[in-house]
């Protein structure tokens, strides 16, 4: 005899319902689990995710002073002695450094432990399209790093905080400077997470492909905000570079929906 199923169990042909757990959808596997074990598990997943954060700082601290010097001498000057306000603030200086190698391998670990949490709810074409998001996570934060390495920093430093001549001494702090730089780094390897953001939002009935195209105007405006902050740039010059960049990714998320 056919058997039925409901949202609680399987329905006998009796009309008895057995069992506590049951398929939520049409994936196979899919089963109806307390609120409490998904939190729970959620919790865990991203425990994982901070503890791959916290590895990667302790992994490239070792090399972060000799990356401040490179930075230091690339952007700024040999001339220009690096200037420490407090005890710690060389250390921080690092830290902060790090922290943009520690993002370069913790998000896409972010994206593989959300594969893992979703993935009994996700159908087969769902499965690939995560796994092809892993090591695109990857390539997208460090070609944003790049960006904002060879074309954005040069921009700042070379053509606009130096560009006072010989009128004024610039004496830079080692902290606040680094905080410059590792802003921008961090935040394009962040922001090149954007194609993926719109495409997985698409994908799961978050918001309309037609809802994205009819209000590019508001994405436009958010974007403006965003490079406002990611490049402290008095003159607008950096910034403007920067929305260009959004605006491109963002575009090139609504392709990559239409491929996808």
């Amino acid at each position: 005899m056919d058997s039925q199923h409901t949202a609680n169990g399987t329905t006998a042909p009796n009309g008895k319902t057995s069992g506590i757990n049951s398929y939520t959808s049409g994936v196979p596997g899919d089963v109806e689990e307390p609120i409490t074990f998904h939190l729970l598990e959620l919790r865990n997943r991203l425990a994982i995710v901070l503890i791959w954060l916290f590895l990667g700082i302790i992994l490239a601290f070792p090399f972060s002073a000799k990356g401040m010097l490179l930075i230091w001498k690339e952007f700024i000057s040999t001339d220009i002695y690096m200037t420490a306000y407090s005890p710690l603030e060389w250390i921080f200086a690092r830290l902060k450094l790090c922290l943009v190698f520690a993002l370069a391998i913790s998000i896409p670990q972010l994206f593989y432990q959300l594969y893992r949490f979703a993935g009994k709810g996700l159908y087969p074409h769902e499965k690939r399209f995560f796994l092809k998001v892993i090591p695109a996570s990857f390539l997208l934060f460090i070609f944003g790093v790049v960006i904002g390495y060879f074309i954005v920093l040069p921009v700042m430093f070379k053509y606009i905080l130096f560009y006072s001549g010989d009128a004024a001494t610039a004496q830079l702090s080692v902290q606040d400077t680094l905080s410059a730089v590792t802003t921008i780094l961090a935040g394009f390897g962040i922001v090149f997470q954007l194609p993926l953001l719109v495409v997985f939002a698409v994908k799961m009935g978050l918001i309309e492909y037609q809802t994205l195209k009819k209000q590019r105007i508001l994405v436009y405006s958010v974007i403006m905000a965003v490079s406002l902050f990611l490049s402290p740039d008095p003159t607008f010059i950096a910034q403007i570079l920067v929305a260009f960049l959004l605006v491109v990714l963002f575009e090139f998320s609504l392709l990559l929906i239409r491929l996808f």
